[in-house]
């Protein structure tokens, strides 16, 4: 075991603009009821799912690598026919509760169970290039007056979890801690009464649902990490089967975005630019970055929404389990091109993600087709609830996309973003059958010719200077 250079990031359950959230040098989307907050500057951690926008210097990082390490793991999408990653579980204890009780909360089989899902869930979005196994037995500790309030108190359960399996004072070790492809999971029950429709509705951390560590660099060979998970709950136990309350269903979306950091994924939100362009340049000062906005990936931030949306094409093409022939890269050298994408979740002969390279900029749009898959439901399709923001709407379609590059001023470095679309008083995150989207240069337009409830196909060309 290495240590490894990671940030911290938080999944909260609500859309707020929180305190603390940094804000952007651009003016965000309108707020309802709630107002930007001043800038700060870089948070630990990133508000992972609250709205709140950013501009980062450089990435919010802890010391959690070593030399010996870092040439493997900073590659990008470093190779690997291991798809199979190990499961440390701690049972952590809150304060006021038995052991016993917090055993009862979250037994064995619930464990497996979770995992079970998780690891479906992936194995689905890798193309079977990514699974979680536990492999080692259930612990379980009871810190003093454990919570989960603040960063530092879930820390400090974190550090008490890892002490179980890898002995003292692995956080700062150079020598111990999860290994590649390893990954310390901590499960927190709910307070009695947490969940939507309940006066106690986020209660349990103030709205926090996880916390986990992300490496400097995204693998589907992860060089391992840790989290912090809500999980099950008294309100849940009562049920025969357990995993059809929220308090136990939810712990599935959680630990598939908190394994996402671990695998050095960043979140997925908007790109916002004052101006009249939606893709302004990455050290553009009109323009910010509003974390995690971007609900219908696993990686944006949650709200209300039922089951796991899936994973963009740009995030699977970063961990490398996006096949080449899943992909079509358009360049200019090549002249333009009309392609039929199915939907991102869909697998059929067509592919599902189309690289457009600006000839001028040099930068990468994936376009992809988001539609409605089994078993997830946002519930503010068209809008937002009126915590966020008033003059952008979240909807299916073609959507366009881009990966920050570690030269941005106003992004974090592989932050995922959505290029917004339509006038700035009423933008969207989907075009619209028969729209041009034209990048900043002019060199690069891409065009939807037409949609279905399966595919999509759309016409990018390179307009001369």
């Amino acid at each position: 075991m290495a240590l490894r250079k990671a940030t911290i990031v938080a999944l909260l359950s609500v859309a707020l603009v929180t305190e603390g959230a940094v804000a952007a040098a651009a003016s965000s989307p309108s707020v309802a009821r709630a107002s930007t907050p001043a800038a700060t500057t870089q948070p630990i951690p990133d508000g992972d799912g609250a709205i709140g926008t950013h501009t980062p210097g450089r990435p919010d990082t802890v010391a959690w690598e070593s030399a010996a390490d870092r040439g493997q793991v900073e590659t990008f999408a470093s190779a690997t026919n291991i798809d199979v990653h190990k499961v440390d579980v701690v049972i952590a204890t809150p304060s006021g509760m038995s052991r016993a009780a917090a055993a009862r909360l979250i037994r064995k089989r619930d464990v497996d169970t979770l995992l079970s899902k998780v690891s479906s869930y992936w194995s689905a979005q890798s193309g079977g290039k990514v699974r979680f196994v536990r492999k080692t037995a259930l612990k379980q500790i009871a810190v003093s007056k454990a919570n989960c309030t603040s960063t530092s108190a879930i820390v400090r359960q974190v550090k008490a979890a890892g002490n179980q399996h890898y002995g003292s004072n692995w956080y700062t070790s150079s020598t111990r801690g999860p290994e590649r492809r390893e990954h310390l999971v901590v499960l927190y029950p709910f307070r009695k009464g947490d969940f939507p429709t309940s006066s106690g509705y986020g209660s349990t951390c103030g709205g926090t649902l996880g916390l986990g560590s992300v490496p400097a660099k995204a693998s589907r060979n992860s060089p391992g990490g840790w989290s912090f998970n809500l999980f099950g709950g008294a309100t849940g136990s009562q049920r025969s089967n357990r995993f059809t309350h929220y308090q136990y269903d939810k712990g599935v979306a959680t630990l598939a975005h908190e394994l996402g950091h671990n695998l050095g994924l960043r979140h997925s939100g908007l790109g916002w630019c004052d101006s009249k362009v939606a893709d302004g340049r990455f050290r553009a000062s009109g323009c910010g970055a509003i974390e995690g906005l971007d609900p219908l990936d696993l990686m944006g931030w949650d709200v209300a929404a039922t089951g796991v949306p899936a994973l963009s094409g740009a995030l699977k093409r970063r961990l490398g389990v996006l096949p080449t022939y899943d992909q079509a890269t358009v360049k200019a050298s090549s002249g333009a091109r009309t392609v039929r994408i199915a939907a991102r979740h869909r697998k059929n002969s067509l592919r599902t993600l189309v690289n457009a390279v600006d000839p001028e900029s040099g930068e990468t749009y994936y376009v992809e087709l988001r539609r409605p898959t089994t078993g997830h439901t946002f519930p503010y399709i068209g809008g937002l609830p009126w915590q966020a923001y008033t003059d952008y709407g979240i909807g299916y379609g073609v959507a366009v996309t881009r990966l920050a590059p570690g030269s941005s001023t106003w992004a974090y470095p592989g932050e995922h973003l959505i290029v917004p679309m339509g006038p700035v008083a009423d933008r969207r995150s989907y075009m619209r059958v028969g729209e041009t989207f034209t990048s900043r240069t002019g060199r690069l337009s891409i065009r939807v010719v037409k949609t279905s409830s399966t595919e999509a196909t759309v016409r990018v060309t390179f307009p001369n200077p």
